[in-house]
């Protein structure tokens, strides 16, 4: 493919047989340097990265992420760098507008879409992260966990943009987190990186990641200390701010202290009215609290500001299908079905592959017969989508198969 040798691939790795190989094949077709730093795997991930093609360095564990991706920046031969983690995968149909990136570049450095999966659909994550670079020597990663190059590229005065290439996130599955035991080991290194930070806004980052880290142990009245801690580190509107206050809601909320998670949100609106994620998330602790009302007072705000802009990070969907899921969720409850379908099957066209809302709807209209669930749908889908959407889902229920059985397969559908 063009552009093969304009871009290195580098990773740093341990232990990643179970992500190491779908990784790497998903950036074979981008480059000819795959360059993989293995700081002690003691199982097959450096014999499948060798098959892969990839040049594997072997070096001790230094207890640095930074020092260790830096080392994998040093071997890279190519004018652009991509940084993966080994469970990420670039999508397919992204390659080419990475690829333009760097053979017509706009920017020094770019700024790519990390979706987190999780165990639970409805969770998925959306974040920028700057992942794909000049190879440039002024260009460093910095910090032992949780490590940042944008101070560097601030400071050798080069330019960032956003470039809208996907990299899928599985590392989140709550598998990985427990056989890794990820939290005990973050929580070790950002304890010994606050004892080397000096600047202001780098302890901040550091104390929202160790509250972050510190709500899954439910160690929550340490984790509000931290969070406070980081949010008087930094001027009130700085760019982390508004995921400080979203995470002392979050905190709250593990508490079930929903006047505070209330408090927290209205403060936090003050500051940053069109953060949609405190508008979602003020709906769904309503809706734990039964507040059906005030719940849909939320999404529906939600849903008027849309997708938030120029912030950091944001759930996936929160201003649009997810906040119409929630709403279907909230009619429901409130017993207005015919409502309820509706905003089912305007979550199901606007994110068909939102499985969560499929289940749902199903269940809704669970008595009705397939012909009868089949016209509703077409209402918002061809047949052709429901055929293909039906078919991924999973578990298969009783009214899955019947329509299923009903439904013209694909092949009659196309013939």
């Amino acid at each position: 493919m063009v552009g093969m040798n304009d871009i290195s691939v580098t990773l740093i790795v341990r232990n990643e047989e179970q992500f190491i190989s779908q990784c790497l094949e998903s950036v074979r077709d981008i480059t000819d340097d795959l360059v993989v730093i293995d700081t002690g795997s003691e199982d097959r991930t450096v014999e499948l990265a060798r098959q892969l093609g990839a040049r594997v360095i072997c070096r001790p564990w230094p207890r640095d992420f930074a020092k260790a991706r830096n080392w994998a920046l040093e071997e890279a031969k190519n004018p652009w760098i991509l940084m993966l983690d080994a469970d990420e995968v670039l999508l397919a149909d992204d390659q080419d507008m990475l690829l333009q990136a760097v053979t017509q570049p706009t920017a020094d450095a770019y700024n790519l879409r990390i979706v987190s999966l999780t165990d639970r659909p409805e969770d998925l994550a959306e974040a920028r992260v700057t992942r794909l670079f000049r190879n440039d020597p002024r260009i460093r990663w910095e910090g032992r966990v949780h490590e940042q190059i944008i101070p560097s590229v601030g400071r050798a005065g080069m330019t960032l943009e956003p470039l809208d290439v996907r990299l899928m996130h599985y590392g989140y599955l709550n598998r990985v987190m427990t056989d890794r035991k990820k939290l005990e080991r973050n929580l070790d290194l950002l304890d010994q990186s606050l004892t080397e930070a000096v600047e202001p806004e780098w302890k901040a980052y550091l104390y929202w990641q160790r509250a972050q880290t510190l709500i899954p142990l439910a160690r929550y009245d340490e984790s509000k200390k931290d969070m406070k801690r980081a949010m008087s580190l930094t001027h009130p509107t700085a760019p982390l701010q508004p995921l400080f206050w979203l995470t002392l809601a979050k905190i709250y909320t593990s508490q079930t202290a929903h006047h505070k998670v209330h408090q927290t949100i209205r403060e936090a609106l003050k500051l940053f009215p069109d953060y949609t994620d405190l508008v979602y998330w003020d709906g769904m602790v309503f809706m734990n609290e039964g507040l059906w009302s005030q719940a849909a007072d939320c999404f529906n705000r939600a849903i008027s500001l849309g997708v938030p802009k120029n912030y950091l990070q944001s759930e996936l969907g929160v201003g649009t299908f997810k906040a119409l899921w929630q709403l279907a969720k909230v009619s429901r409850a409130q017993g207005n079905m015919t409502l309820a379908e509706a905003y089912y099957l305007k979550t199901i066209q606007m994110k068909p592959a939102f499985y969560p809302a499929w289940h749902e709807y199903l269940d809704l209209l669970g008595n009705n017969d397939a012909p009868t669930i089949f016209q509703h749908l077409r209402l918002v889908l061809p047949g052709l989508d429901i055929y293909r959407a039906m078919s991924k889902l999973s578990p298969r229920t009783p009214i899955i198969e019947r329509l299923l059985k009903y439904i013209p397969n694909e092949e009659t559908i196309l013939g």
